[in-house]
């Protein structure tokens, strides 16, 4: 297993430094003393219940300490150098890991607005994602047209329109780096770099929980290869994003149309026959408060029909970075946005049921505690 954490460049040392200054004061959270967190633990252990003890542990490789540069430390700690701390321990499924959610208050001064009927922030933080998008979309719009236009005339130039994605993941991951949003990458990440399936070559079906519209952003960090996304197609009305996603030729589907569902279905497991891996999120919709929820019929079966592979990837904390609430991000995501690529899920002589436990499992095993579900709840429509 191999992990990578990518460094931001002084461009984005700067940004986020700008950021900081803005509004940090806002998304700062302090973890709770040793003493605080070992009582709590002790007080929510003697309140488990039965079926929490059923909850299977995980191993204590999944908790690891890794070293923070000092640069990557907020304002506040710089103004008390002994604040300062020396690691960041990656969230597991204690109940008394602190959380990075933010409630409104905390989000400090800040635009109010109705946005489709549903309330809508913008902060300080959402600022300078606005002023770095409005920056660089028009250059990243400019070479789709230019990719789509080559592609188009030029044959033999962009097959499966690679060359084309690949300028929206150049996009994703200048964005991200200059916010102070970029991932760290953690799990199988050689799997990326060889092909799907792990072997070198070959498709397979990536999945994971959907709990952002950030997502998008932070999984085109950490897929390499050429893909395509099963998307919902109200996306295509998005500046940039619906032009990448038509332009691409990727699986976009209307979920209240069976025929939509249908030809999607058989997009999808064409791409894959084809050996084009494809990125979907199995709970089919945002979860409203980043708890993984049920899975939607019909996402497995495309590996099924297609006889390839499962690879689950987890995705922490971008619900907490950007909410349902925030119109854009509303905290930096340095320290808490992280992508866990897991072993791949065979689909051999399996039914879908099976499938989706074991798909479920491992997305759960490295998501932080506030993700794990509760009884009930639904999901926002992406």
């Amino acid at each position: 297993m191999t992990s990578r954490r990518p460094r931001p460049s002084t461009a984005a040392l700067v940004l986020a430094i700008a950021s900081s200054n803005l509004g940090a004061a806002a998304a700062f959270r302090p973890t709770p003393g040793i003493a605080a967190a070992r009582a709590n633990t002790k007080l929510r252990a003697s309140l488990k219940t039965p079926t929490e003890e059923l909850i299977e542990k995980r191993t204590t490789s999944s908790s690891t300490i890794r070293p923070v540069p000092l640069s990557h430390a907020s304002h506040h700690h710089h103004r008390d150098r002994a604040a300062v701390p020396s690691a960041i321990i990656v969230p597991t499924d204690d109940p008394s890991s602190p959380s990075h959610v933010l409630s409104v208050d905390e989000m400090g001064p800040r635009l109010t607005f109705e946005k489709n009927g549903k309330t809508k922030v913008l902060n300080a933080t959402g600022l300078l994602h606005l002023v770095v998008i409005l920056l660089t979309m028009p250059v990243w719009v400019a070479s789709l047209e230019a990719l789509h236009w080559l592609g188009s005339n030029v044959e033999g130039f962009d097959e499966n329109r690679a060359k084309f994605d690949y300028a929206g993941k150049v996009w994703c991951r200048a964005y991200l780096a200059m916010t102070g949003c970029y991932p760290e990458i953690a799990g199988d990440v050689s799997r990326l770099k060889e092909g799907g399936n792990g072997d070198g070559g070959g498709a397979c079906l990536f999945v994971a929980n959907h709990a952002s519209f950030l997502d998008i952003a932070v999984l085109c960090c950490v897929l390499d290869p050429v893909f395509k996304f099963i998307a919902k197609d109200s996306l295509n009305k998005f500046p940039g994003v619906g032009r990448q996603l038509v332009g691409g030729e990727h699986v976009l589907i209307d979920r209240d149309t069976k025929r939509s569902q249908l030809r999607a279905f058989k997009q999808a497991v064409s791409y894959l026959q084809n050996g084009v891996p494809i990125m979907a999120f199995p709970e089919g919709a945002r979860s409203p408060d980043g708890r993984l929820m049920p899975f939607k019929g019909g996402t497995f079966s495309m590996a099924v029909k297609a006889g390839v592979p499962i690879v689950p990837l987890s995705l922490a904390n971008t619900h907490a970075v950007m909410p349902g609430v925030g119109f854009l991000p509303v905290q930096g995501g340095e320290g808490k946005l992280r992508v866990y690529v897991h072993d791949a899920v065979s689909v051999e002589g399996k039914g879908e049921e099976e499938i989706a436990r074991e798909v479920r499992k491992a997305l759960l095993s490295e998501l932080p505690w506030d993700q794990h579900p509760l009884e009930g709840g639904g999901g926002d429509e992406m």
